[in-house]
């Protein structure tokens, strides 16, 4: 079950003087921005059928589309990328990986903060951009049954946190029943830890949701502000280094609405190629760090670490 609802779901550029990169190959990446150190942890990877990458087209297209960038073949590896903020005394988590019971290639957070020399009950808050597993489950102990995060704040953004609460699993398609189902657990597990905020809420000083709604009802990505220039951690608007940007308008099968994901893409890329921003992606290969430009109607992904 676990694989098949996971499956549902290259130049180098200089950095700005506000940023500086600590690069780890043990799935831990630190960089400054500003006064703000922040911290991005691999939670592993997931394997993705490339069909899933559009909803609308055959198998044939969308290898053609993949194989401009080198990389054909019947199957996509999307990295999983927590981001971890340390502002002052705060230690903020942005998503929560997928936990030990989702894909055997993931899960791995609870590894990774003890890599950094993290310990989880420092952490005093954590953020959920959407309610898919890759980012919810890890929020749970697998063993357990108990908060990982006992001492945090947790916060998703209203909307979201309202669909997945009164969702009825017995409505959705078969193949979605199990993302619900483990949503509505996770959310009472934590229960009342876990907060609404509005879609544009200010969770810290410099540190807010931004609305990218489309992947989910109530879907949030999360803008970082710092030095000369800001952070977006991008959820899951972003889910490959080629496609999402020469191919903005493709519809992966995972967006519960596809128009309204690309429009919601279009939105932030604009904003990130406009404003110099430097993104942070949860779906891109690790870290998953790097900026945009425009060309034409489409846009380049500039990889932090080619």
């Amino acid at each position: 079950m676990a694989g098949s609802l996971a499956a549902a779901l290259a130049t180098s550029v200089a950095g700005v003087p506000s940023i500086a990169h600590a690069a780890g190959g043990d799935g831990v990446h630190k960089l400054a921005l500003g006064d703000l150190q922040i911290t991005i942890l691999s939670d592993g990877v997931l394997n993705v059928p490339t069909r899933l990458l559009n909803r609308d087209m055959n198998s044939a297209t969308i290898e053609a589309a993949l194989g401009e960038a080198g990389s054909a073949s019947g199957q996509v590896q999307y990295g999983v990328n927590i981001v971890l903020v340390r502002s002052g005394s705060e230690l903020v988590l942005i998503d929560a990986g997928a936990g030990g019971t989702w894909e055997p290639t993931a899960g791995k957070l609870a590894d990774r903060l003890a890599t950094a020399g993290i310990d989880p009950g420092t952490i005093t808050k954590v953020v959920i951009t959407h309610g898919h597993p890759d980012h919810l489950w890890g929020l749970v102990d697998e063993f357990d049954d108990s908060p990982r995060f006992a001492n945090a704040q947790h916060i998703m953004p209203a909307p979201e946190l309202d669909y997945w609460r009164k969702v009825s699993v017995e409505t959705l398609p078969e193949r979605t029943q199990g993302v619900a189902a483990g949503a509505k657990r996770v959310i009472a597990t934590v229960g009342e830890r876990l907060a609404a905020a509005a879609p544009d809420a200010e969770i810290l000083p410099g540190i807010a949701f931004l609305a990218t709604p489309g992947h989910t009802p109530g879907h949030c990505s999360v803008r970082i502000s710092g030095g000369a220039h800001g952070l977006i951690v991008t959820a899951d608007t972003l889910f490959h280094p080629h496609v999402s940007f020469a191919y903005p308008e493709w519809q992966p099968a995972a967006d519960m609405d596809g128009a309204q994901a690309v429009a919601s893409r279009r939105r932030l890329l604009d904003m990130a190629a406009a404003d110099g921003l430097q993104l942070a992606s949860y779906h891109l290969p690790f870290p998953g760090l790097g900026r945009v430009e425009r060309r034409g109607a489409a846009y380049r992904w500039l990889s932090a670490r080619a």
